[in-house]
């Protein structure tokens, strides 16, 4: 049964700060703070973590999350690692990232649900579920509109997980390994442009206009924002309805089978597709697919 009332939706992507900030991944967190690289390399066996455990199912990745990207990193660690070390450090790194970013979502995903049961089963809806849905419906650029059949349809087709193995090819493409400036300097991993303020490129485009790339208080912050532009844009619209389409029919939604979807991500277009395409397979990433993240609070890394 519809809802009886249109929900009004506020200037969508106003609320994306509020909407970050206001994904807490568990009810228990702990903060850690780790010294050096070489700490980090130790904390990460100390653990028992491995990457290749991840990759094969032997082991759920763990919910730990970095809380910025050093400086020290660009400028000095990572040019002087050999690139296997570099390469391994970036995936401890950003893997995590991927997996308790996709968490935020499936837990709200449970949350529309609930709200769509009890709609449909003809119950008053509270003052704020309305003002979640508001919100929600704000950010992933939803029209206004009755809470009917289309209405819960175009949601939960936007409200969707990416797959990590894109998630973290695109991070490495779009950050150099975490060694861009933009990583650096405002935690930036995927180079997500703004016209409100950000850090400034060195050499902006001709014709443009006077852009910047966006800066986020977290790495995580940056993962969502990305995740949140995949699920809402309508440049994305071939990317939702294909991941929508491999729902419908029961198969695992991997990230070889929509990276094609993303020529309108960069100006390269088929050629950034490709590059993708490359990273996933030469890192063996789609494995990551099909892996879980583990139970158990959330630990946070802080990186000196």
């Amino acid at each position: 049964m519809p809802g009886t009332f249109t929900l009004k939706i506020l200037g969508g992507g106003l609320l994306l700060a509020g909407l970050l900030m206001g994904h807490v991944a568990r009810a228990e967190t702990e903060t850690i703070k780790i010294k050096n690289f070489d700490e980090f390399a130790s904390y990460f066996e100390k653990n028992g973590y491995s990457i290749r455990k991840w990759k094969e199912g032997k082991q759920d990745v763990p919910p730990y999350v970095i809380l910025d990207i050093p400086e020290e990193w660009r400028k000095k660690i990572a040019p002087e690692m050999p690139v296997d070390e570099k390469k391994r450090t970036f995936f401890r790194l950003s893997i995590p990232l991927a997996f308790v970013a996709n968490h935020g979502i499936i837990r709200d995903q449970g949350k529309l649900r609930k709200l769509e049961k009890d709609s449909r089963a003809g119950k008053t809806l509270s003052e704020n579920d309305i003002a979640w849905l508001k919100e929600q419906a704000a950010a992933y650029a939803l029209e206004e509109q009755e809470l009917n059949d289309k209405f819960w349809a175009a949601f939960a087709e936007r409200m969707d997980t990416i797959p990590p193995s894109l998630i973290v090819a695109q991070m490495v493409e779009e950050s150099g390994w975490g060694t861009s400036r933009f990583a650096a300097e405002g935690n930036a991993l995927f180079g997500q442009w703004s016209y409100t303020g950000g850090i400034k490129p060195e050499e902006q485009r001709e014709n443009k206009g006077d852009y910047r790339i966006e800066a986020f208080k977290t790495p995580l912050d940056s993962v969502r924002a990305y995740m949140l532009n995949l699920n809402s844009h309508s440049s994305y619209a071939e990317f939702r309805k294909r991941r929508a389409a491999l729902r419908a029919k029961g198969k695992p939604v991997t990230g070889p089978d929509l990276v094609g979807t993303l020529i309108d991500y960069s100006e390269r277009r088929e050629a950034y597709v490709k590059i993708i395409e490359e990273i996933m397979e030469h890192n063996s990433l789609p494995p990551l697919d099909h892996v879980r993240l583990a139970s158990g609070k959330v630990t946070y890394l802080q990186l000196e």
